[in-house]
C-alpha cells in the first residue's frame, strides 16, 4: 500500500455515512479505505496495521471482531424475550474497517438502508467481510462509565485502584 507523508482533514457530516461519502470524494485515487471511530481513541496502532495488512492480502472487506461475553437476547417491542442466539458464533464489531476502494464506493452507490456500520453496507452487495482479532482496549468510549475506564487505562491503572507497574 503506497504511504504518504501528505495528511488533508476533510469536513465530515452529521451522520457517519455523510462523513465517509466526504472521504470517497476527496481520495478519488485511494486503493483502500479504512473507516474509524473516533469514539475508539484508545485503539492500537498495530490493530490498525493489521487491518491494512489483511487488504493488501487480497481481502476485500476486513473488520476486528471480539467474542461476545454476555447473553444476549432479542426482545419485542413491549420487551419481552423473543430469543437467544447462540453466542460463540457472535461478534462484537470494532474499527477501523478497512475496504478496498471499489467495495466501499460500490456499497455507498446501492446505499438505500441505514446500516450501523460500513460492513453492513458491504454484507448487502454480497461480498464477504473477514473478522480479525479485535483488541479489548479498541472499546467505544460513549458513556461515563467508559470514559472512566479510558482514563484508567491512561493513568496506567490495573482498574482496581492500585498503579500497574
Amino acid at each position: 500500500m503506497p504511504r504518504s507523508d501528505a495528511v488533508r482533514v476533510i469536513v465530515g457530516g452529521i451522520e457517519r455515512t455523510d462523513s465517509v461519502r466526504a472521504g470517497l470524494v476527496a481520495a478519488p485515487d485511494a486503493a483502500y479505505f479504512l473507516v474509524h471511530d473516533a469514539a475508539r481513541a484508545l485503539t492500537p496502532p498495530e490493530l490498525i496495521v493489521r487491518v491494512a495488512a489483511e487488504l493488501e492480502a487480497g481481502h476485500s472487506a476486513v473488520v476486528p471482531a471480539v467474542a461476545v461475553a454476555d447473553t444476549i437476547k432479542s426482545v419485542d417491542a413491549a420487551g419481552v424475550v423473543t430469543g437467544t442466539p447462540d453466542r460463540s458464533g457472535l461478534r462484537a464489531i470494532q474499527t477501523p474497517q478497512g475496504f478496498t476502494a471499489d467495495v466501499l464506493r460500490a456499497a455507498y452507490a446501492s446505499a438505500g438502508v441505514a446500516a450501523t456500520d460500513d460492513a453492513g453496507l458491504v454484507e448487502r452487495l454480497g461480498v464477504a467481510v473477514r473478522t480479525i482479532a479485535g483488541d479489548p482496549l479498541a472499546f467505544k468510549i460513549t458513556t461515563p462509565l467508559d470514559l472512566r475506564l479510558a482514563e484508567a487505562v491512561l493513568a496506567g491503572s490495573d482498574l482496581t485502584g492500585t498503579v500497574a507497574r
